[in-house]
């Protein structure tokens, strides 16, 4: 090739770059004007074309792993559905989602530090997580209820005081019990499981006298026990929680947009689809349905979203 059209090439390559350049440019700035996005999550998810979801695993019917491995469940399917919004709203139809496995215990320090994007695990909405992150409408009411041996007929929630009692960390069950039998001059033992699997497996075991727990995690639980007729539930619940999607108190912006589609779903009747989906008929590694018809609580959120309740 001659040195002169050598050079009108390098020219035109370069002219090349430049446009590319501009145009990216003008998308991304325009990305940032239809957003509004001062916040630095969606700036990230656009520059990087991958999202990142915290999901706790061990949650049945909430979050859990099918048998492939691969996380499922109810709030899977509403963070997914949330995805599905970002991606329309802002023109990235190759946004990728990554996950995250989260437990109770670790998905504050996981999303504050940037590791995930959206928490898509079991969160309460209640005084002490609002002062740490951007909860969403409420998505579920979750009691939080005691499980016993059936043969322990004198076990009530009056007679707790001096047992033991499983729970997971990072949970509500714990301070729920401490306030039950603060009056009380024999305190609750309490015994604590990472997941909601294993601290069934300790009243499984015979390593404590009772476990409390969310009451569709526990009855999951139960279904998936070679002995589930030996537990039952005590009368009586220890506190009722709100839960909800999570975000970074910084994530103003992502935070609204979840709030929106959220509300939607909840207007058009599609949460409500979903959640009967997941909690009232046959799901994935479960030989029966859990069995948690909708709350009233829960009905009257979704009738009217942004009416919130709060835990305590």
């Amino acid at each position: 090739m001659a040195p002169k059209v050598i050079k009108k090439w390098n020219v035109l390559q370069n002219l090349g770059r430049v446009l590319r350049n501009t145009w990216v440019a003008i998308f991304f700035w325009n990305f940032l004007v239809s957003a509004h996005a001062t916040d630095e999550t969606l700036v990230r998810i656009a520059q990087t074309g991958r999202i990142v979801l915290g999901v706790n695993d061990n949650l049945m019917p909430l979050s859990y792993l099918d048998a492939s491995g691969a996380p499922i469940g109810y709030h899977m399917d509403v963070c997914l559905r949330l995805v599905a919004a970002i991606r329309q709203r802002f023109d990235l139809p190759r946004l990728k989602v990554v996950t995250v496995p989260t437990t109770l215990s670790t998905r504050f320090a996981l999303l504050d530090n940037r590791s995930i994007d959206i928490e898509c695990g079991s969160n309460a909405v209640n005084i002490s997580s609002l002062k740490q992150a951007l909860l969403t409408h409420a998505t579920m009411v979750s009691e939080i209820r005691v499980m016993a041996l059936a043969d322990n007929k004198d076990l009530s929630l009056a007679t707790l005081g001096g047992k033991s009692v499983g729970v997971e960390a990072g949970g509500t069950a714990a301070p729920a019990l401490r306030t039950l039998t603060r009056s009380s001059p024999l305190k609750v033992k309490e015994v604590f499981g990472r997941f909601a699997s294993d601290t069934f497996g300790l009243l499984e075991s015979g390593r404590v006298d009772a476990v409390a727990l969310a009451t569709p995690y526990m009855l999951a639980q139960r279904a998936l026990s070679p002995a589930s007729e030996r537990y039952v539930l005590l009368d009586g619940v220890l506190r009722t929680d709100p839960i909800a999607l999570m975000f970074r108190l910084q994530d103003e912006n992502l935070h609204a947009l979840a709030n929106e589609v959220l509300a939607g779903m909840m207007k058009s009747g599609e949460m409500q689809r979903l959640y009967d989906k997941w909690f009232l008929q046959p799901i994935p590694g479960l030989p029966e349905a859990v069995g948690v018809p909708l709350p009233p609580k829960l009905r009257a959120l979704f009738d009217n979203p942004g009416s919130e309740m709060l835990g305590i």
